[in-house]
C-alpha cells in the first residue's frame, strides 16, 4: 500500500497542533491559590500608581511562598499581557522579587558597564542576603531569561542576557516597595 503524502503531511499537522494546544492549556491552567493570587493583583494594579509584584501579592492572600508558584503565576503573566495595562509596562517587575530585582541590577550594571560581573558573595554583600538566597535569585533570573548560565562569566557563573544589557528604560529592576498605615503593600516603580 502506498502512503499518500498529502495524507501524511494532514497527520503530522494535526499531531503537532494538538500537542501544542495541550502545552497551551497546561500553561493557563491556574491552581485555585494561584487564580487567587491574579485575582489579587487585578484589583490592586493601578491603584495609588502600585505595580504590586507577585510576592506580595502572595502574602497578602496568604498563599504559602514558593518560588515554583511565583514561577507559574509569572509565566502566565507574561502570557497573558492582555489581563491588564500594568502587565503591558514590564511582566519582570511584576514577577521577580526585591532580591532579585537588585542581583540582576548588580549583574546588569556591570556587564553593561564593563567591569567585572561580581561573585555570588559580593552580590550578597551589596543586596544584603545570604548567599544561599542569591543562588536562589540567580536560578530564578536564568529560568526567567535574564540570565544565561556561563563558566566563563565571573564567580556567580551567570551572564547577563544580551537585551537587558542595553535595555533602556531598566524599570523592570527599578522598584521601591511601600506599606500604607493600614498595612497595605505595594510596589511602584
Amino acid at each position: 500500500m502506498k502512503t499518500k503524502p498529502w495524507l501524511l503531511l494532514t497527520v503530522m499537522t494535526l499531531l503537532l497542533f494538538v500537542n501544542g494546544a495541550n502545552a497551551a492549556n497546561d500553561q493557563a491552567q491556574l491552581t485555585a491559590q494561584e487564580q487567587k493570587v491574579i485575582d489579587y493583583l487585578l484589583n490592586d494594579w493601578g491603584e495609588d500608581y502600585s505595580v504590586t509584584s507577585v510576592d506580595i501579592a502572595m502574602n497578602a492572600v496568604k498563599v504559602a511562598p514558593s518560588d515554583e508558584t511565583r514561577f507559574r503565576i509569572g509565566n502566565y503573566i507574561k502570557a497573558h499581557p492582555e489581563l491588564h495595562e500594568v502587565i503591558r509596562r514590564g511582566w519582570l517587575t511584576l514577577v521577580l522579587t526585591p532580591d532579585e530585582k537588585l542581583i540582576a541590577r548588580a549583574l546588569i550594571n556591570a556587564e553593561r558597564d564593563s567591569k567585572p560581573l561580581p561573585s555570588v558573595s559580593e552580590l550578597a554583600t551589596a543586596v544584603g542576603i545570604k548567599e544561599p538566597d542569591v543562588k536562589r535569585g540567580l536560578a530564578m533570573l536564568e529560568r526567567y531569561e535574564i540570565l544565561a548560565k556561563d563558566g566563563k562569566a565571573g564567580s556567580s557563573g551567570y551572564t547577563v542576557m544580551p537585551r537587558y544589557i542595553k535595555w533602556e528604560p531598566r524599570l523592570d529592576f527599578v522598584f521601591h516597595n511601600l506599606t500604607l498605615n493600614g498595612g497595605r503593600q505595594f510596589t511602584v516603580n
